[in-house]
This record gives structure tokens, sequence and C-alpha cells, in this order.
């Protein structure tokens, strides 16, 4: 029996780049960006959705939807302490609702690589940028994150540094989109 993996879309931010308006139900291509977001983790043993308001629009899209435990909207390390203690999981594969193409297989393609290192992490580059939530999350990381919460150590990428170096690059050709403003969705819908 193989490693119990959930997938986690992140869509509980305050969407204040995008004037309060619910980033997740922006329209890219005709569909809302967190129908893209779920397409890109299909097959794992469960999905969640992490959100913090309109907990029932969200659960419309067929999914179980989880609010954060902590009070005081922590960010996205409070998403995926939540998830992986309300999941049981043994691992999550993380997606924000805002970044958008990874390949086919991607998915395949991250759990591959944390079992081949061994890592408790894995997240995905495209030879620029390093996007620390798109990844493979292990349960193994649970005390680290809940204590960088207890206190208030937020930020993703010192949480994730002594594995930076495990980050798997998209192949070429490949970029991310990361659709985090209103002119960046604007760009992207033009291309």
């Amino acid at each position: 029996m193989g490693e119990r993996i959930s997938g986690l879309v992140l869509a509980g931010g305050l969407s204040r780049r995008f004037a309060g308006e619910d980033k997740g139900w922006q329209l890219y291509r005709g569909r809302p960006l967190i129908e893209h977001a779920l397409g890109q983790i299909e097959g794992l043993d469960e999905i969640l959705i992490s959100v913090n308001h309109d907990a029932a629009r969200y659960a419309s899209l067929g999914h179980r939807v989880i609010g954060d435990r902590r009070p005081g909207r922590l960010g996205p390390l409070s998403g995926i302490e939540t998830a992986l203690l309300e999941s049981g999981a043994e691992a999550l594969l993380v997606i924000p609702c805002d970044v958008l193409g990874a390949p086919a297989g991607w998915a395949q393609e991250l759990i591959g690589h944390a079992h081949a290192l061994q890592s408790p992490w894995v997240g995905t580059s495209d030879g620029d940028r390093l996007q620390p939530l798109l990844g493979y999350w292990s349960a193994s990381l649970l005390p680290r994150i809940s204590l960088a919460l207890d206190e208030h150590r937020l930020r993703v990428m010192r949480l994730i540094e002594p594995w930076q170096a495990h980050a798997l690059t998209l192949p070429k050709g490949h970029r991310l989109l990361n659709l985090n403003t209103p002119q960046v969705l604007a760009a992207a819908q033009a291309d």
C-alpha cells in the first residue's frame, strides 16, 4: 500500500490585490482559477480546498472545504497545518489557486522526486523563480509548521530553507503563471 497523499488547493487569502474580490473565482480563459488549480491535482486520495470565506461556494465544487484552525489569517502555513491535521494524510500535494502552468503529470513528478530524495518537501522552480507552495509537503513537517506558527514565523521560504535545493525544475518551455494581481491576470489572458 502506498503513501496516502491528499491534494490541497490554497484559496484562503485576503485577495488584497484583487480589491477584496475572491481570487479563486477570477476567470482565466473562461474558467475560474480554482477550477484550473483543481485540474492540476486530480487523481489523489482526497482533495481539500483551504478557504477562510465563502465556504459554501467552494463546497459546490464537490471537494472538502476546510478553514484555518488558527484565528487571525496567518497565511498559507496555517492552511497547510490545518489540512495535515484534518486529512490524516501522510503528505499533501499543495497548489495555490493562482499558480497555473505545471505540465500534465507534474503532481506525480513531485511525489516521485520527493521519494527519490527522501525529502519532506519538494517545491517547483521554473528556472527563474521558486514556487515553494506548489509542491509536496510531508506530514513529518507538521511539528515544524506548528512551531513556526506558534512563534509567528510565517515566511514559507524560511520554513523550507533546508530543502530548497530539492525543488524540481519544470521542463524547458514550461513557465508558471503566478496570476496574483489583476494586471498579471489580464496580461496572461492576452497571451
